[in-house]
């Protein structure tokens, strides 16, 4: 008989204890629609993603105007629509001097989730959920979504090494997006399992009681292969023998499945999880050149010169000319707001508009695209808006003047000088304003909501579920209809509203591009997506 050193009867030591599960798993799937889920899910491509659906409540989402990354996810984590957190889009739309200034997670004009649950003594794992860089000091561990060239996106700072050594390490979004070479579809796939080996490690050896995690590649995968899927399609083509082409979004939504389903065998059926995406993804068919048609208008003046004027964003010239500001009353701040400014003098660095004239200013730009109308005969635009109208809050003033809502969304507005007003669009899938979101607990009701749920809505649905609380000046409440009987909703508790993680950067965690100037390698990235 085997003795242990001491002289006694040699015990077997016990195995390792498995970490402890998170009380909630959020999965975020950047793009995510039930458009494409649930013929996949009907054909059994998706056992992992529809056997969680069957289990959960679940609706599609109301979403941001613009369907947008940059807004979507900041009204997911805040609870807030855009005018009450002030994020717009991936770049400043109200830059003085026209430039492109990155949006960071110390712009989010309000306190979030994250605030409110470390202040009620919850630890937190959030890894690649857009719009979070720099890191702010929250207990737990960060890997942001930084839109910027850097490797200073953690926190602790010592945690991309350590993920590196157990080699499960993943690259930033940034770096990883579609760059021009239709190649990427396996790569794409190959990013989202090593963004899953990412977050396994982290939630086997970091536990903590929330975490999220965001799943991009759905997104970039849709902008870029879903003519190849679809025969009508202005522009389809056959894909080429052997790519896989034909079928890249089914792919990479099982991709997405495997992913779901590795993650949910690191919780018990006593964690919360929730499915829940930014904004939706269909056909994009055409593009609209904006500063196009507003200089045929006569709002916008262009000049000859192959750079834009000093402090100006790369945006603003092509086709050898670049936006003349001292002349223009008009003018599309960044590629994919969907929003319009007037050039205020006193405001803008050049404007030639009266403040007086700001309005009459944009009644005649209403005028010009409220009867627009596509390629395809289609009403583009079903409303064009002042901000104070579309984005009412204490954040409206960050928002471009007008607001142009989709009534065609194959379209895509886009900020080209130069060329035809209507051209086939970089991406050939588009944003939808309508997402997914679904939510399994043993506290929530399962089954599909037959109406709409506001996308401001499912992040207060959770916190009820936790039993944590939220701040009353939020836009979003719990969806009571999907809570079952008994659970206690904690009331909103305005102190919340102004506990907020410190956000600014400082030290390691600095920005590599000064605050004010065009990250060229930035900037190359989202022109290769199509979003520039």
């Amino acid at each position: 008989m085997m003795r242990s050193r001491a002289g006694g009867n040699f015990v077997p030591p016990s195995p390792p204890s498995p970490p402890p599960c998170p009380r909630a798993l959020v999965i975020g799937i950047d793009g995510g629609t039930f458009d494409v889920i649930d013929p996949l899910v009907a054909r059994g491509l998706l056992p992992h993603i529809g056997k969680l659906l069957g289990q959960s409540a679940r609706a599609v989402t109301d979403c941001t105007w613009p369907a947008h990354t940059a807004p979507g996810w900041s009204t997911f984590v805040s609870a807030s629509r855009p005018g009450g957190h002030g994020i717009y889009q991936f770049h400043d739309t109200q830059d003085p001097g026209y430039g492109a200034r990155v949006t960071r997670s110390a712009d989010l004009g309000r306190t979030s989730a994250w605030d409110w649950l470390a202040a009620q003594g919850r630890t937190l794992g959030l890894v690649n959920i857009p719009m979070s860089h720099p890191p702010a000091e929250l207990p737990g561990y960060q890997v942001t979504w930084p839109l910027e060239r850097t490797l200073r996106h953690c926190r602790p700072p010592s945690l991309l090494r350590e993920l590196a050594a157990a080699k499960a390490h993943f690259q930033s979004d940034l770096a990883t997006m579609f760059r021009g070479d239709l190649a990427y579809l396996e790569e794409a796939e190959r990013n989202v399992e090593a963004r899953v080996r990412s977050a396994r490690h982290l939630m086997t050896t970091r536990p903590t009681d929330v975490v999220m995690v965001v799943l991009t590649e759905a997104d970039r995968v849709g902008h870029h292969y879903w003519h190849f899927g679809e025969p009508d399609h202005p522009g389809h083509r056959p894909a080429p023998e052997g790519s896989g082409w034909d079928a890249a979004v089914p792919r990479i939504y099982q991709a997405m499945d495997r992913a779901v389903g590795e993650l949910l065998e690191l919780v018990d059926e006593d964690t919360s999880v929730v499915l829940v995406s930014d904004h939706g993804l269909g056909t994009g068919h055409h593009a609209l050149a904006l500063h196009t048609l507003l200089e045929e208008a006569g709002l916008l003046a262009t000049a000859p010169g192959e750079r834009p004027e000093d402090g100006a964003a790369s945006w603003f010239a092509g086709a050898g000319r670049h936006v003349d500001f001292r002349r223009t009353r008009v003018y599309m701040p960044v590629p994919g707001s969907y929003g319009l400014n007037v050039n205020v003098r006193g405001r803008q660095l050049r404007g030639c508009v009266a403040p007086r004239d700001r309005e009459r200013v944009m009644e005649e730009t209403a005028g010009l695209l409220a009867g627009l109308t596509g390629p395809d005969g289609r009403r583009v635009f079903r409303a064009v808006v002042p901000r104070e109208e579309a984005y009412p809050g204490p954040h409206c003033g960050r928002a471009p003047d007008l607001l142009l809502l989709p009534d065609d969304e194959s379209v895509l507005p886009v900020c080209d000088v130069g060329g035809e007003v209507w051209r086939p669009s970089p991406q050939t899938g588009l944003h939808r304003h309508r997402g997914m979101w679904a939510h399994r607990s043993p506290r929530i009701r399962p089954g599909r909501l037959p109406g709409a749920v506001a996308l401001t809505d499912t992040m207060p649905t959770l916190l009820a579920d936790l039993g944590a609380s939220w701040p009353p000046d939020v836009h979003g409440t719990p969806v009571h209809d999907v809570l079952a009987e008994g659970v206690d909703v904690p009331p909103p508790d305005p102190r919340l509203a102004t506990v907020r993680a410190a956000s600014a950067p400082s030290g390691e965690e600095a920005a590599e591009t000064p605050a004010g100037t065009e990250d060229a390698y930035t900037s190359e990235r989202l022109r290769e997506m199509g979003y520039l």
